[in-house]
């Protein structure tokens, strides 16, 4: 029989950085649009890994020589990896008789876009929040800047889930404090698109995630390092490797 342990040890042999899992019951009052029974009713874990964005991909664009270093649509080839990796979890879990369901990041745009199959379920897409899913996995935390942050790598990674209907000791929710508020992020935006006197909250069973707002529009237009994700139409673009996610790094960088 799997447990926690074993499931974590075939994500990290299969190429995950980070690992951890939440049980559904964290998700209980999350919207049908993006709620992992809508895809998948009898969810018992959610298993969420993070892939590392490497620290050196950020290099050309801190030196103002080389942006091809990092792509926020596609860092450091996370297209192909990031989904064969969640394949092989996902894989090796069904050879043990678990059924499961291997998700990857998608844009949030797409929700929302067909018809519903019957009056009491969501129109598809439905598309799990990734940043939410790491928080009820215990991975982490969402700094003010709007970005995710995790004790291992500050914001530099990307999350895929795997739903499975087998249950596994969960996680503790992280107990926060990366994020000490210092403001690098807003102070290193050239387009001013954190708005510091304005913050987002939004309640979860797991916990509040509380941000600065960000002027996506002005986000958008940023010379620094921002890149459009794929499929989107006016969601704010992957800022790891912008002025924003870069101040982050280094401030975190800076308290070891």
């Amino acid at each position: 029989m799997l447990d926690a342990q074993s499931v974590k040890k075939i994500a990290l042999d299969c190429g995950a950085d980070l690992v951890g899992i939440a049980p559904v019951e964290r998700f209980a009052e999350v919207p049908g649009n993006e709620n992992p029974t809508e895809i998948k009713p009898d969810t018992k874990s959610i298993v969420v890994m993070g892939f590392r964005i490497l620290r050196g991909a950020l290099q050309g664009i801190e030196n103002g020589t080389n942006w091809g270093t990092y792509s926020g649509a596609d860092p450091t080839g996370f297209s192909n990896y990031l989904p064969e990796v969640t394949y092989n979890v996902c894989r090796r879990l069904e050879n043990e008789g678990f059924e499961t369901v291997p998700l990857v990041r998608c844009s949030y745009d797409l929700r929302d876009k067909g018809v519903p199959v019957s009056p009491d379920r969501p129109a598809p897409d439905v598309i799990i929040d990734m940043e939410y899913a790491a928080l009820a996995a215990g991975l982490g935390e969402l700094g003010d800047g709007k970005l995710f942050l995790t004790p291992q790598f500050g914001p530099r990674q990307v999350f895929s889930a795997v739903l499975t209907d087998l249950e596994l000791e969960p996680d503790p929710v992280f107990p926060g404090g990366l994020c000490d508020h210092c403001g690098a992020c807003a102070e290193a935006c050239p387009a001013c698109a954190l708005d510091r006197n304005n913050l987002v909250e939004a309640a979860y069973p797991a916990g509040t995630m509380k941000h600065w707002r960000l002027r996506v529009e002005s986000c958008r237009i940023c010379p620094t390092g921002t890149w459009p994700r794929p499929y989107s139409l006016g969601l704010e673009p992957n800022r790891t490797g912008a002025a924003c996610g870069r101040a982050c790094c280094r401030h975190l960088e800076g308290k070891k």
